[in-house]
């Protein structure tokens, strides 16, 4: 039931007209009495009488008529609870981010935000990437900064970022002298795959490779720092990203790709919500702060 119609009929019968109505509520005449024709259609009752000196509710009309402001009502609860929840929402901006973002980048972007935004706060959420573009669809997170995944786009908006390259990570003993460390190199080492779906940024390096040129995958549950620990008393090898390996002081090898691979950091935002203040002066911050780091 269309709660327009039925708050532009008890308009129409507290005022006594339909043109009174109408210009009370911004429609056309012609456009209030079609929607008075459509609300008699849906239920299948006259509900007004109409004459010359304006309209009155029926006898029918007047026996649904605490139904029809009950409804009207609840629809109007409605509406001011929505509002209510909007407010209140975006007194705290709910962001979702990497371990290494939000080492990295955070405390810069965070800082800039509240000093353009002091009014809104923010809080922090670190899942695995389908998690998170899960919870940015669900209107649990109002946005993430995550890497693209193509297949998990779907319903969602992309602010890039920066892209941030692959590394290999390799035991100490690996000579950097050596340059690039080509992806066929890996073949048949124990390659130790990070957790929180980080297999998504990785697996393709290796698209192009045959069986016999694959690592021995081994998926583990281990953070970022673990790997590279684990990698650094010879236990196996792994990729990362250079952002992740930032500031590391583990004894091992941190090479560049070859061919080289990114992975692309950008912000995530539900289409429907992607021209929201809060959000799109979170995502300005955001660029604003990277460029200048």
């Amino acid at each position: 039931m269309d709660t327009k119609k039925i708050h532009a009929l008890l308009t129409a019968v507290e005022l006594g007209s339909l043109s009174s109505a109408a210009e009370a509520l911004g429609y056309t005449q012609s456009g209030l009495t079609h929607m008075m024709n459509s609300l008699e259609a849906d239920l299948g009752l006259t509900l007004l009488v109409r004459s010359k000196l304006g309209v009155h509710i029926s006898p029918a009309g007047r026996e649904l008529l605490p139904h029809l402001q009950a409804l009207s009502d609840a629809s109007d609860t409605l509406d001011h609870a929505a509002e209510a929840l909007r407010e209140r929402t975006f007194k705290t901006i709910r962001i979702g981010s990497y371990s290494s973002v939000a080492r990295h980048w955070l405390p810069s972007i965070l800082s800039a935000y509240k000093f353009s935004s002091p009014e809104t706060g923010t809080s922090l959420s670190m899942q695995n990437i389908a998690e998170q573009y899960s919870a940015v669809k669900n209107d649990e997170l109002d946005c993430a900064i995550v890497s693209y995944q193509e297949d998990l786009m779907n319903g969602l908006t992309w602010f890039p970022l920066r892209d941030d390259e692959l590394v290999a990570i390799l035991p100490g003993t690996y000579s950097l002298d050596e340059g690039p460390f080509p992806v066929e190199y890996f073949a048949g080492m124990e390659f130790l795959m990070p957790s929180g779906g980080f297999d998504m940024d990785i697996m393709p390096v290796f698209q192009n490779l045959s069986a016999s040129q694959m690592p021995v995958f081994r998926y583990t549950n281990m953070e970022d720092a673990a790997i590279i620990s684990m990698v650094s008393h010879g236990l196996g090898v792994s990729i990362l990203s250079h952002l992740i390996m930032q500031g590391n002081k583990e004894p091992l090898a941190v090479v560049p790709l070859k061919p080289s691979s990114f992975r692309r950091i950008g912000i995530i935002v539900r289409e429907k919500r992607q021209n929201e203040k809060a959000i799109c002066n979170f995502i300005a911050c955001a660029r604003n702060t990277l460029r200048q780091l």
